[in-house]
């Protein structure tokens, strides 16, 4: 059986853990190709004018999928193991996927709490009953599959998601990164858009070839960002998971930076609150907010980030 993989979303944080899931297994994974203009267009095509541009890629890999795999696993994940919230349009992935093929093809897992073993573990062995799977192989493949998850911080590794990091240059390790003779630019967002270089514009690459030493934080522990988010003294404990991993990360790291740059998707709701956050508690370090959609202007991006680029140079030999 050929399983696709959609490369959006949850894929750079838990590819590792699915692949583990189904070794010994008759079930071979497919992940998604790299995303591009023929993604984007058909995405666009299979959903609505006012979606971001990560549900766009999403929905267009699911629909590539269909035609190559005999199911597309979708994880409808509730909370992952730091036990936040997710976007609603994380938890409703598979409604806004059903319109391809109406869902014959789609395997999605009943609700998922990574943050609760117990529950997670119910959630996707009646998925594996569904496949046919034997328990015992089941129990012997999430045991592995879960343990290690939880030993990778939430932020993206390279011994994580190999894949992900192919174009990033030298990818910073913790206590490294202070990075002697070089501007040293935070880039903060979502993984699926960090990582994504097609969502993007291939960011990273633009950085490396300005001499800009991109810092992702991808390294720090969890407990470090809910510490740093504690220091702003909010008046209420944060609902979304993001929420605490972007800003707790812009925190932790803000004296280690000479700049931030945001990537926020176009019409998200939780990206708009979280740059109000960050603009309110980081005036004195330059930050550029990037809003990602699919009107993708290469040119005015260099612009940007050249303009960016002189900016924190005049910074440093103030």
């Amino acid at each position: 059986m050929l399983l696709g993989i959609p490369r959006g979303f949850f894929y750079y944080e838990y590819v590792s853990f699915i692949n583990k899931l189904f070794q010994d297994t008759d079930v071979t994974i497919i992940s998604g190709q790299e995303n591009n203009e023929s993604t984007l267009k058909i995405g666009g095509r299979l959903t609505v004018d006012e979606a971001c541009l990560p549900v766009k890629l999403f929905v267009g890999q699911v629909e590539t999928l269909c035609s190559q795999c005999d199911k597309v696993l979708i994880l409808r994940v509730m909370k992952d193991h730091s036990g936040g919230w997710l976007c609603p349009k994380l938890l409703g992935l598979p409604e806004l996927s059903s319109r391809i093929t109406e869902g014959k093809k789609l395997l999605v897992t009943e609700p998922i709490y990574f943050n609760n073993k117990n529950k997670a573990k119910k959630a996707l062995r009646h998925m594996f009953k569904k496949l046919g799977i034997k328990r015992d192989i089941f129990e012997r493949n999430f045991e592995k599959a879960y343990g290690d998850q939880m030993k990778v911080t939430l932020g993206v590794k390279k011994s994580h998601v190999e894949a992900a990091w192919e174009f990033m240059p030298d990818p910073p390790r913790e206590g490294e990164i202070l990075l002697p003779n070089t501007k040293k630019v935070l880039v903060l967002g979502h993984c699926y858009n960090v990582y994504d270089k097609f969502a993007n514009c291939d960011i990273m690459k633009k950085l490396d070839d300005l001499a800009i030493s991109a810092v992702t934080g991808s390294e720090l522990t969890q407990s470090r960002r809910e510490e740093a988010v504690k220091r702003l003294d909010l008046e209420k404990k944060p609902f979304w998971e993001a929420f605490v991993r972007i800003v707790g990360t812009a925190m932790e790291l803000k004296n280690n930076v000479d700049g931030i740059i945001y990537l926020s998707s176009f019409s998200c709701g939780i990206d708009s609150l979280i740059s109000e956050i960050l603009k309110t508690h980081l005036k004195e370090i330059p930050m550029m907010m990037l809003k990602l959609d699919e009107h993708r202007g290469q040119a005015g991006l260099q612009t940007r980030l050249e303009a960016f680029s002189d900016l924190l140079e005049k910074r440093r030999s103030a």
